[in-house]
């Protein structure tokens, strides 16, 4: 039986992957992604003062966000390799932490960082650097939209208290008219935080 789970599951992920390269794949139907996709996107795609925007960790699920951002010049990045597929076409393979080697300062007028820390980057010294670094390539009044799960599993420093946040300043996200969203349907508590950047 063993046996058989063990060849279903990479032939399963096989045929969504292919189904992502024909750009007809699924999509995750959690809220954290229903926000992003019904509400936070819409409103980042229609500001046309967004010109350049980075996204920050991809995945499976985040397989149509260069569709959706595909009149942006939209660029995305991921530390591990296999996982370019499921970017952009401007696609980075590195850490957050080195953002600031691959964009000149001000240069990028929105990042979004989603579920990066807790799930992977879970040094506080180094999300910090990343922060820092993201702001330096970050225009004045450029926008940061960091998410997180704030459960202890996924929570290994106070994320939101890190200093680097402090060059930042709190965003009433409009469709929100708060700088904080909390997904209560999730188990995970999934928190986006807004901002934009001072200088």
């Amino acid at each position: 039986m063993s046996i058989v789970k063990s060849l279903v599951k990479p032939v399963g992920r096989n045929v969504r992957d292919l189904m992502l390269i024909c750009g007809v794949g699924p999509k995750l139907d959690e809220q954290d992604r229903r926000v992003l996709d019904e509400t936070i996107f819409p409103y980042l795609v229609g500001r046309e003062d967004l010109k350049r925007v980075l996204f920050v960790g991809c995945h499976w699920y985040t397989w149509h966000y260069k569709k959706t951002f595909a009149d942006k010049d939209f660029w995305t990045l991921e530390i591990d390799p296999a996982r370019k597929r499921y970017g952009a076409k401007q696609h980075i393979v590195d850490s957050v932490e080195h953002v600031d080697q691959h964009f000149e300062a001000n240069s990028l007028d929105a990042v979004l960082m989603l579920g990066v820390m807790g799930w992977g980057l879970d040094d506080p010294e180094v999300a910090n650097r990343s922060v820092e670094n993201i702001h330096r390539c970050l225009r004045p009044d450029g926008v940061l939209i960091n998410s997180w799960d704030d459960v202890p599993e996924h929570r290994p420093f106070p994320i939101a208290e890190l200093p680097a946040f402090g060059r930042f300043a709190p965003w009433p996200f409009p469709p929100f008219v708060a700088a904080r969203f909390v997904c209560e349907e999730q188990d995970l508590q999934h928190t986006f935080d807004f901002y934009t950047a001072t200088k």
